[in-house]
């Protein structure tokens, strides 16, 4: 006993213990709310405590294997604590009949005293296979069971995320719009635009503008093609299908190498509020 509750053991044991017992009473009454009553799951919940329990115990023993140095032990332990973590997602759906769905604090909860009691048996053991005191760092290995859980419920709420919803901008064909007013031709931008001039063209062609920073993007377009055509009527810029019905259009900032999340054009919004700025180059794109 005086093994595992030497002076330099029981603080931490302590404060381990409590913490157990305080997020297991914590769990009991997360799970009488989502199920009406703890009690028809209990003995299941304390023999998977106790299995998860005894796996944990033996991992302590990996410190005898023959590796060279206390990292290389570290991460191997901390491998197979992850192992157990994955595990542990599967199981706990077959044999904890109050986990699934709506039961995300529940199952969050007993995972986090799982990782600590993995953490107390963990070190128990490795006190007992290894004396040179650094038990308790070397337990910190049990962190690793709780980090499939939160990756696994990170992507499922991922792949619940809908779609995003594009609002294409059409060419109004069949209406005329009225010149801008003079107030919204101040604080010129210079922009570029970045679109085939035909549908069946194989390379875009790059257009500068200028852009008004309390225009709306969508006025700006329209303005910009109807310039365009009247000054090179050889070569127009085409906004109709071979029906004669208007193309739909979305708009996005051309990505830079370092580019992680695609920044898209609100049509209905002014330059100034789709942070449009000096020099940007505006990728439009036909929607078929």
């Amino acid at each position: 006993m005086e093994k595992w509750f030497s002076p330099d053991m029981s603080p931490s044991f302590l404060l381990v213990g409590i913490g157990v017992l305080s997020i297991s009473t914590v769990f009991g009454l997360v799970v009488s709310k989502i199920r009406g009553s703890f009690k028809p799951f209990g003995k299941a919940s304390l023999i998977y405590l106790l299995a998860y329990g005894a796996a944990f115990a033996l991992l302590g023993f990996c410190i005898a294997l023959p590796l060279k140095t206390y990292l290389q032990h570290y991460v191997f332990i901390q491998v197979l604590f992850a192992g157990l973590g994955v595990m542990h997602l599967f199981t706990q759906y077959r044999f904890l009949k109050w986990s699934g769905e709506g039961a995300f604090w529940a199952e969050l909860l007993f995972t986090i005293v799982l990782t600590m009691l993995g953490y107390l048996c963990f070190v128990m053991v490795y006190r007992i296979v290894n004396r040179e005191g650094i038990e308790l760092i070397m337990g910190t290995v049990s962190c690793a069971f709780i980090l499939p859980f939160f990756v696994f419920y990170t992507y499922r709420k991922a792949v619940q995320i809908p779609p995003k919803i594009f609002i294409q901008w059409f060419y109004p064909v069949h209406k005329h719009i009225q010149d801008p007013d003079e107030s919204k031709l101040k604080n010129l931008l210079i922009i570029s635009f970045e679109f085939l001039k035909k549908e069946n063209d194989r390379y875009s062609t790059n257009f500068r503008a200028k852009a008004p920073s309390d225009m709306e993007f969508g006025q700006l377009f329209y303005y910009f093609i109807n310039d365009y055509n009247e000054r090179h009527p050889g070569g127009t810029i085409h906004y109709t299908n071979t029906t004669g019905e208007p193309t739909g259009w979305i708009f996005f900032k051309k990505p830079k190498w370092y580019t992680i999340v695609t920044q898209y054009i609100d049509t209905d919004k002014s330059i100034f509020l789709n942070n449009i700025r000096e020099n940007d180059v505006i990728i439009c794109s036909r929607i078929s």
